[in-house]
């Protein structure tokens, strides 16, 4: 299923929804009775109130309306704040034919418009939610070892002209927003990551034009090899860490599975003295979410045990880590329910996890 017949979809639930009065409650679709879902999970760690529980929103609305569109974004923001969400990721794209194009430009039914975006932003900060604006580089002709961490330009500076312009204009647009906590500078571009020079004039141009935090997302095998990230306010990687291979896993499997990555990047973050941030992490609902979190292609079965589990142990393996600043849950936008097989932890399972870490700190008092 394409993305713009799924959005269509989700449309029509929502708008379902709004007619039965079932978006009033702003309150996401419940799952599974949280008490099976939360069994033997501890108690969250007590955290400081910079310490963000964050979460993507896909603004992956097909339908041109700006009033409809609106209105499934305040329902999915609705939702998150419910869930103890207290920071919202907003992606923002611009695409390409392929790795060696030079071309980046807003891409057709996947850049949102402006006016929507800082709409979007807008209606976060009314709700409470500190904000993350990420540009990210879209390859519309990806393979299997061919996506943006390949890119290789057939002209460098041209290139690194058009990504600058594409950097910038968002950079602006946070600054004019006045909403925008955390601004990121790049993704993945593990490619580009070693011209230390070029990042750094980047860098400091942004900081020329927009005043909050920034950070780079590096890829969750490669944020070692990224030599600027003095230049940045936040240390930031994804981490679809491949958890398993092994056949409907259990907990245990999926927790061990973390161990020698986690060890690995909690040593690497003491040696620096670094806090870091997951700047995406999350599971499909599917049977190959633990194998291939980063795989979103259909055709595998769905499998809501499996997520759950999944973020069982990512919560019990990261929820006490001192080294861990924060984390955006990819991704809040989907379908959701028992058939999905997206991200989407809506009315899944997964969900009661979410509530049970984020809204931990209300229960303690702790300020948003």
């Amino acid at each position: 299923m394409s993305r713009g017949v799924l959005a269509l979809l989700l449309l029509v639930a929502l708008l379902l929804l709004v007619a039965l009065g079932g978006c009033r409650s702003s309150r996401a679709p419940r799952a599974a009775d949280a008490s099976v879902a939360l069994s033997g999970l501890d108690a969250p760690r007590a955290r400081a109130a910079d310490f963000r529980r964050g979460a993507s929103l896909g603004l992956f609305v097909s339908d041109p309306d700006p009033a409809v569109q609106r209105r499934i974004y305040t329902t999915m923001l609705d939702e998150m704040a419910e869930a103890g969400v207290t920071d919202v990721q907003l992606v923002v794209r611009w695409g390409q034919q392929t790795i060696h194009d030079v071309d980046l430009r807003p891409w057709p039914d996947l850049t949102p418009q402006d006016t929507l975006l800082a709409w979007v932003i807008g209606a976060a900060r009314q709700r409470g939610l500190r904000v993350f604006l990420m540009p990210i580089v879209h390859i519309e002709q990806r393979a299997i070892g061919v996506w943006r961490g390949t890119l290789a330009p057939t002209d460098l500076e041209a290139f690194w002209a058009r990504y600058r312009d594409f950097v910038l204009h968002y950079a602006r647009l946070a600054e004019r927003s006045g909403g925008v906590e955390l601004f990121a500078v790049g993704s993945e571009l593990l490619s580009l990551e070693a011209d230390a020079v070029r990042w750094r004039a980047l860098i400091a141009d942004v900081r020329a034009v927009y005043r909050g935090q920034l950070t780079y997302s590096a890829n969750w095998d490669h944020y070692a090899h990224v030599p600027f990230w003095d230049a940045v306010d936040v240390v930031g990687l994804t981490a679809y860490h491949e958890l398993t291979h092994a056949p409907d896993p259990d907990e245990a499997a999926l927790v061990a599975g973390w161990a020698s990555w986690a060890d690995a990047l909690v040593a690497w973050a003491e040696a620096r003295d670094l806090r870091f941030v997951f700047t995406e992490v999350g599971y499909p609902s599917t049977e190959h979410g633990a194998a291939r979190p980063w795989d979103h292609r259909e055709g595998a079965r769905a499998d809501l045990a499996l997520q759950l589990r999944c973020y069982r142990a990512l919560y019990r393996v990261w929820q006490a880590q001192p080294r861990l600043a924060g984390l955006y849950l990819w991704n809040w936008f989907g379908f959701g329910g028992a058939a999905d097989r997206g991200y989407t932890p809506r009315g899944k399972p997964a969900a009661e996890v979410v509530r049970h870490w984020y809204r931990g700190r209300a229960e303690r008092g702790e300020a948003r």
